[in-house]
């Protein structure tokens, strides 16, 4: 169990993986278990699905999502602009001593001033990019995905594929080996 890749994750990270194709399945490269509060299913499947089952069933991810509740409520500044998903994943992540997912820039902030280590799917794709899990080809089209299923700007867009750019050159270079 010590070896599992986990992470917490938040509303915003799952709606991006169902905007890029097979999302869940790439994530699956990266983390062997998210973990959510129930704010989050909740949230995630309230627009399509009857129960959040039916949302894990479809996107056939029982195995991946794992739903767990919070037992230390800990206040922190901003709460009160915070969404109830970002609340609970938040203080999901700092009881478990995990990294987050988030995208909200709010959320960010506060996740950040609080000393949790916090990603977005366009950050997962650069590492996944960066770690040879997927090629650049890969990364360049779910980030362009991400770009037209209004998850990221166009100045994020560039800028990261602006950073697989210039990995790729370095790596072609062979001046720091693979």
């Amino acid at each position: 169990m010590n070896n599992l890749k986990i992470i917490v994750s938040n509303t915003g990270p799952l709606i991006s993986l169902e905007k890029i194709s097979n999302g869940y399945d790439f994530i699956r490269k990266l983390y062997d278990k998210i973990i959510i509060p129930p704010a989050v299913i909740n949230e995630v499947a309230s627009d399509y699905f009857n129960t959040a089952d039916e949302y894990l069933q479809y996107y056939g991810i029982k195995d991946l999502l794992e739903i767990h509740h919070v037992s230390n409520v800990t206040l922190f500044q901003q709460i009160e602009r915070l969404h109830e998903g970002e609340i609970e994943a938040i203080q999901l992540a700092l009881e478990l001593r995990l990294p987050l997912l988030i995208e909200e820039t709010l959320g960010r902030y506060v996740a950040k001033s609080l000393g949790i280590t916090i990603c977005g799917i366009a950050g997962q794709v650069i590492n996944a990019f960066s770690q040879g899990i997927i090629s650049d080809t890969e990364a360049k089209e779910k980030l362009k995905e991400l770009l037209d299923g209004g998850r990221i700007n166009r100045k994020i867009y560039e800028e990261l594929t602006s950073v697989i750019r210039d990995r790729l050159l370095v790596r072609k270079s062979g001046i720091f080996g693979r």
